[in-house]
Parts: C-alpha cells; structure tokens; sequence
C-alpha cells in the first residue's frame, strides 16, 4: 500500500475506532443495574419481616431480621408488621437477587414510612446485613441504637449468656461466640476480636444464627 493510501486510511480508521468505543461506553451505561422499585398490594403477613404480595410472590424486608416463630416477641413483631402494611399499597426498593428460600429481598416504604427503620426503632429486629445492601448501615444502625439504648422490644430482654469476648470474621456482618462452628476453620489472621456482645451490635454487626451469641 503506498503512503497516501495508508494516511488515508488512518484518517477515517481513527474516528471509527473512536466511535465505536463511545458505543460500546454507552451500551455498558445503559446496560448498568438499576434499582428496581415496585409498587404492591400487600396480601399476607408471614413474620416480623416477610410477607406476601398479592401476586403471590413473598417479599423479606432487607437490612434487617426478626425473631423467628417460637422466639420471645415473634407474635409482637408479627402483629407489628401487619399493622403497618397488610392489606395497603407498598413501594418496594429491590436490594438483591433474593435469598435461599425464593424469596425477594426489599427495602418496603409504605406512604412515607421505610417499614425496615420503624421496625429496628421500635426495637423488634436486628440489623441483618449483606453485601448486597450494606448500604443499609448507615441508614438503619442509628435506629438499632436508639432502641437499645430505651430498651425497647428484644433490647428489653435478659441478653444470652455471656462470653469473655467475641469474634467477628474480617469482611463479614455476624459475630459469634469463640467456640463458635462457624469459626473452626478460620485462620487466626482472619479473626477480630470484640470485647463484649453490647459493641458487636453497635457496630452493626449481627448474632450467628448458630451459635447465637
């Protein structure tokens, strides 16, 4: 090729070139997550923090968790819920693909109200966070302090017994007691210490469901 064909070429392959990366940046803009919200009818309280749509799917409230069925205030923060939100419309802020049990991971807002923040106020839930809504923390934790500090709900209850100290697995959002199975394997670099279950909470961390702490 001689040199006039080969600046000709490179004076029309340059911008192409150009444009074409500035179509594959806008595809990938365009192609980015966004926050799906959804607007329901609530038909059916399960617990303290799942319920059913009317559709029949079931919604878990993201960023936080309830006591389970045969735990102390579960018919507490059951009867809470269902005062908040059954039978009304509710928007739904989707944080996740959804859990184990197929269930869709949500934050709920009725009228102006975020469901999630009045329940851990009302102190009848912990914080119970992912890395897919860690984002929470920051949003909720002033709430669950709140409520600890007034003894509200599960913060008025004589607290498990306790341990010398307690650890956390680095990057992780639960703490466990030192026996815990959940630590077995772990190696020692990975372990932080806490010095009482009180500062575990307050740093936004939740009890093993394990080994309950």
């Amino acid at each position: 090729m001689t040199s006039s064909g080969l600046s000709i070429l490179r004076r029309f392959s340059i911008p192409l070139i150009l444009a074409v990366l500035l179509a594959y940046s806008c595809s990938q803009k365009q192609e980015s997550p966004q926050p799906q919200t959804t607007e329901t009818v609530v038909a059916r309280i399960i617990d303290g923090d799942t319920f059913m749509m009317s559709d029949g799917a079931k919604i878990r409230i993201s960023g936080i968790d309830t006591p389970e069925q045969g735990e102390t205030l579960y018919a507490a923060a059951t009867a809470f819920l269902s005062d908040l939100i059954l039978n009304k419309q509710v928007s739904l802020k989707m944080t996740g693909k959804g859990d184990r049990y197929g269930r869709l991971l949500a934050e709920v807002f009725v009228d102006t109200i975020n469901v999630g923040a009045r329940i851990l106020r009302a102190g009848l839930g912990y914080l119970y966070l992912f890395d897919d809504n860690a984002h929470l923390r920051d949003r909720y934790l002033n709430l669950q302090n709140l409520a600890m500090d007034e003894h509200l709900g599960i913060w008025s209850l004589k607290p498990p017994k306790a341990e010398a100290y307690y650890c956390q697995i680095k990057g992780s959002f639960r703490f466990h007691r030192p026996l815990c199975t959940s630590m077995k394997n772990v190696e020692r670099r990975k372990i932080v210490k806490i010095d009482d279950r009180d500062q575990a909470l307050r740093r936004g961390l939740s009890p093993c469901r394990n080994c309950k702490p």
